[in-house]
């Protein structure tokens, strides 16, 4: 499996050959961290706009193969649905924290549209809301009933943990959370759990398969970062423990087979 890491390494590389865009000095100063990371939960609307230009022009490169022309292409498509769509999906999880208004201070599940509906203020479309313009577009909306409200939002997920955990289930996480934030708060890992061979599905397919999943618990990537939605599996497999019976029973086995032999030769001698 190429990692999003790996990917942008590659196609990094069109900034060393002149392909990137060129960028006012407002923009450059706006410009993300990691120029190729289009999956960063935070970035804003302009520098993703930015890295979708640079997706573009090395998709468009003759000094690439076409496997990696082809893989921009995809990149483009996707970055393109983020900004078209945002990022809010039925079933995530919010907390919304507004001052001195305790109905509206609680957990709240988006909803078809996507939508989220609070108490008092009503309905809040949320269809092509990037999660970086989440607080701006709430706080708007909380505004238009209770004037100059101070408002935080912390958008969680709903990711399943399952197999080789104490507490299996769903759990609410922020997305600033790592895998292993997930595998603690589902109660750690219980007997016979195997991490080494855990991994990340959606539906049936496999996200992050053993290895790939590995890499990012070494490099401590957020479920923001992985693109977790609700919904998402984080399985644990458990691996058998030996049956002490079974196995002191194939030593007797073994133990008895030369006397059994011994037996037969003086029977046939």
């Amino acid at each position: 499996m190429i990692t999003v890491t790996t990917r942008r390494a590659a196609l990094g590389a069109c900034l060393a050959l002149g392909l990137a865009v060129a960028a006012s000095p407002a923009a450059a100063q706006d410009a993300p961290s990691d120029p190729w990371d289009f999956h960063d939960p935070a970035i804003s609307r302009q520098q993703l706009v930015q890295v979708l230009a640079r997706y573009q022009a090395a998709a468009a490169s003759q000094a690439y193969s076409p496997e990696l022309r082809a893989q921009a292409r995809a990149d483009v498509d996707t970055i393109q649905a983020r900004l078209r769509d945002g990022d809010m999906r039925v079933g995530d999880r919010l907390r919304l924290v507004v001052a001195e208004q305790k109905d509206l201070t609680d957990s709240f599940t988006v909803s078809q549209g996507p939508s989220l509906v609070l108490p008092v203020v009503g309905t809040v479309p949320l269809a092509g809301v990037l999660r970086s313009e989440l607080a701006d577009r709430l706080t708007i909306a909380v505004d238009s009933v209770y004037r100059r409200a101070t408002v935080r939002v912390e958008l969680l997920v709903r990711i399943a943990v399952t197999g080789g955990v104490v507490r299996a289930g769903f759990y609410a996480l922020p997305r600033d959370a790592l895998v292993d934030d997930a595998i603690t708060a589902a109660g750690g890992l219980g007997g016979g759990a195997s991490l080494a061979k855990a991994y990340i599905e959606r539906g049936r397919d496999q996200l992050w398969p053993p290895d790939s999943l590995q890499v990012v618990l070494r490099e401590r990537r957020t479920i923001g970062e992985l693109d977790l939605q609700a919904g998402d599996r984080i399985v644990v497999p458990v691996i058998a423990a030996a049956d002490p019976t079974r196995t002191a029973q194939a030593l007797s086995y073994i133990f008895q087979l030369p006397l059994s032999i011994y037996a037969l030769y003086q029977l046939v001698k």
